[in-house]
């Protein structure tokens, strides 16, 4: 393992904080390779970027002969802009290659009301610090809140290795899961829900309390609520947006009482864990949306997921997947206690998924990949969700999303035929 000292550098305050941290190589920690990383910058735009970061990292990891080698943009997720730089620099004498992962905050067409690219790495760094045994975290090696840098803010983390499981198509049609045995799956399942009742130990004190807002309610149950609503609003404009508005109405008033002031990852589901080759998790990731609230805020989305990215895709769960009331059981054994109101936790977190679905499809729209009269903002499987779980007849997915699934459903026949 080797070890990077590194700084955190600030914008125009010129104040700066001086840290030691280690990197260990993976989709978020890095470890030194007898080879170089063979990845390169595609255009010109990369090419700026890569010089850009290559003085900047110089500077914030004190690393005098560091060079940028090459950078890649991952296809998946809109939350954030995510790139991964291959680096290297003279260390004694030894050539000592890795790899980094930049976070930079989006603008324009977000999907969150106020992302804060800056606050997901203090969340980071502030898991490493309080349980980094229990919750595996990428690494933060340093941040810059200047968007004169890169045009927006950013933060650096290193790089973690291990297997991710696939979104769309389903991990349970496709992907290095289909391989596992049930009895591996099983554990790689359990493994998930350890990390997530861990995670909900976590208090919000200390370096996490920025996350409490008591202007937006007195619990941070309520608190997540409220900034629901902000949300909703944002995204919705003057249109109704059918089943969301009544969903969100519903959550407003059925709101529980709850004052746990524990920390919720704010999406919690297997997909957004690195898995190492044993089935444990080696990182959990994406922490856009962290807030503060009763540990079934978590549990509720991350069963809400494993109905979406199953049935909600119109595929069973693989053999071993655990169902949901095993699931249910098992987090109770293991955070010592009954679940509390979780129909209401399920809906809540249906909602929430409906209106990043709704904010997606507007930003297709934008861009010219779907048509202005679609019903893909509603009309999707966090939607359909949200009317059974209502108890409201239930309307047929949106045709586009049925003609992505059948092409999805082509292009692996394609692979395997």
């Amino acid at each position: 393992k080797s070890t990077v000292r590194y700084r955190a550098v600030t914008g125009a305050s010129g104040k700066a904080s001086g840290r030691h941290g280690s990197c260990r190589m993976g989709e978020c920690h890095a470890r030194s390779t007898s080879h170089p990383v063979t990845v390169t910058a595609t255009n010109d735009d990369d090419a700026a970027l890569a010089r850009t970061l290559t003085g900047w990292l110089r500077r914030a990891l004190e690393r005098p002969s560091l060079i940028v080698a090459g950078l890649s943009r991952p296809k998946a997720g809109t939350s954030n802009e995510t790139v991964i730089v291959a680096v290297w620099w003279d260390d004694g004498g030894a050539r000592r290659d890795e790899r980094l992962v930049v976070r930079i905050q989006p603008t324009g067409r977000q999907l969150f009301l106020r992302p804060d690219t800056i606050g997901e790495g203090r969340v980071l760094r502030a898991i490493a610090a309080a349980a980094p045994a229990a919750v595996p975290v990428p690494r933060v090696l340093a941040f810059e809140p200047d968007a004169g840098v890169v045009g927006s803010p950013f933060f650096v983390m290193s790089h973690v290795p291990g297997r991710v499981l696939s979104d769309i198509p389903s991990c349970h049609t496709t992907g290095w899961l289909l391989d596992e045995t049930p009895a591996q799956r099983a554990a790689l399942w359990d493994s998930g829900l350890r990390t997530l009742v861990d995670i909900g130990r976590i208090p919000v004190s200390g370096d996490l309390a920025f996350l409490w807002a008591p202007a937006l309610g007195t619990t941070g149950l309520r608190q997540l609520v409220t900034a629901t609503r902000h949300w909703f609003d944002w995204v919705r404009g003057e249109r109704e947006l059918d089943v969301l508005g009544r969903a969100m109405g519903h959550v407003e008033r059925e709101c529980p009482d709850h004052d746990d002031r524990t920390l919720s990852w704010g999406d919690a589901r297997v997909g957004n864990m690195m898995f190492a080759p044993d089935g444990t998790v080696a990182a959990v990731l994406d922490w856009e949306t962290p807030a503060v609230g009763p540990a079934e805020v978590d549990l509720g989305w991350w069963l809400m997921m494993d109905e979406f990215y199953s049935h909600g895709l119109g595929t069973p769960p693989l053999p071993g997947v655990p169902d949901e009331a095993t699931q249910i059981a098992r987090w109770e054994e293991l955070i010592g206690r009954p679940t509390r109101d979780l129909t209401y936790y399920k809906l809540l977190a249906a909602l929430r998924f409906a209106i990043v679905c709704a904010r997606s499809t507007d930003i297709s729209i934008a861009r010219g990949v779907a048509r202005p009269d679609t019903t893909l903002h509603i009309r999707n499987p966090a939607g359909l969700l949200l009317y059974r779980w209502l108890g409201e007849p239930v309307p047929d997915l949106a045709p586009e999303f049925t003609a992505m699934m059948a092409r999805f459903v082509r292009k692996r026949a394609g692979r395997t035929g």
